[in-house]
Formats: structure tokens, sequence, C-alpha cells
């Protein structure tokens, strides 16, 4: 219990180190990517050790079965995270969210596609490690666990997306950011892995970035 004790510290300490790099700091993408990368692997890696498990067991990494039936969700994500851009575009900031991606995170046309490759492959891989496996690891309680950690991958994302939105969207987000988080535990639940998850956040990954692509690219007004 102690052990798990320190490791949900640790969770909610690396989360709070993220929020203040992005709000305070707010260095160039990669930079903040390698500080989170750093804070969210350094927390799994020494609750691994002193709690005397391996890495992909703290994080829930096995080898992936039945992998069939992924497609089928991994193409729904998609799809719906096309589908709500298109119903609510009327409604975004396009141009703040530009602004956003070019002055803020100094997204370019030339270093754009490196930086989504990187968000779809890894750092869709580290969050899932970090909140579907390890954090819900720490709760013996799943049902818990599992709010807990939809919850705070919401919270999370609030510092990314802060300015984004209108309040009433801006709440839809983050209740529906929590809603998608419950699922992802259910479906990394359902298969045991944390790599059927990884996929299908993968997917939704795809379609987002493809709307920041997009707008780099000045593609939409």
């Amino acid at each position: 219990m102690k052990h798990r004790q320190i490791g949900l510290f640790g969770a909610l300490a690396a989360l709070l180190a993220v929020f203040l790099v992005e709000q305070l700091l707010q260095p160039a993408y990669w930079i903040k990517s390698i500080l989170k990368a750093a804070a969210f692997l350094g927390v799994i890696l020494a609750y691994a050790a002193v709690s005397r498990r391996g890495f992909l067991e703290t994080i829930r990494l096995r080898r992936l079965t039945r992998a069939k039936p992924l497609l089928w969700c991994m193409g729904l994500f998609f799809l719906g995270a096309v589908l709500l851009f298109v119903l609510f575009r009327s409604q975004l900031d396009l141009a703040g969210i530009r602004e956003s991606l070019t002055q803020k995170e100094q997204l370019t046309r030339q270093n754009c596609l490196f930086v989504f490759a990187y968000i779809i492959l890894c750092n869709a891989f580290l969050e899932e490690a970090f909140f579907r496996g390890f954090l819900f690891g720490l709760f013996q309680n799943k049902r818990i666990g599992a709010l807990v950690s939809a919850v705070l991958f919401s919270v999370y994302h609030i510092g990314i997306f802060i300015t984004w939105f209108n309040p009433l969207l801006f709440l839809l987000c983050v209740v529906g950011l929590a809603a998608v988080g419950l699922f992802l535990q259910w479906v990394s639940e359902q298969y045991r892995t944390i790599a059927a998850s990884w996929l299908i956040h993968a997917c939704a990954n795809v379609a987002i970035n493809a709307v920041g692509a997009l707008l780099i690219f000045e593609v939409l007004p």
C-alpha cells in the first residue's frame, strides 16, 4: 500500500510539473516533450524499482492478441474526430489555434510533420503508459482507478487547449476527454494490454493532427 501511495504522489507531481512547464515556461514543443517524457518515464521507472516490478509490467504492456476487432474501433475513432471537427468548426477559433501552434508551440511547415508523427506514435504511447497503465495500476479498486485516471487524463489536456474554445465547448471537451479516457481504459482491460488503447489513441491523433497540418499549411482559412 505504501508503494502505491508513493506512486500516486509521484504521478500527481509529474502532472503538476508538466502543467507548470506548459503554462509558465512555454518552451518549444520538442523541449516540452523531452521534459514531459522525463517526468512521466522517471516516475514510472522509480515506481517499478521501488515496487520491484518490471517496467513492462508496471505500464501493463503485453503482447496484443485478437487485433482484428480493434480495426473497427480505430476507424470509428478516426471518423469520430473528423466528424466532431466538421460539426463544431464554426465554433472554433481556427486563427487562434493556428497562432498557438505556430507561435506558442513553434511549429512550422518544415517541422510540423515530424512533430505530428511523434504525437501519433510516441506521445500517444507515453500517455497510455502513464494513464492507462501506471496510474490505473496504482489502485486496487479498478473502478476508482479508471475514474481517477480518466479525470486526470482530461485535466492534463486543459493546459494544451485552454485558449482554443469558448467556455461551453471547453466544458464539453473536458467531459468528452474524461469519457474517452474511461473508454480507452475499458479497451485496455478487455485486451489486458495498453497496446490496444494505444492504437485507438494514435488513430484519433491522426485525425486531430491532420487538421493541425491543414491549419499550418493554411489549407483551412
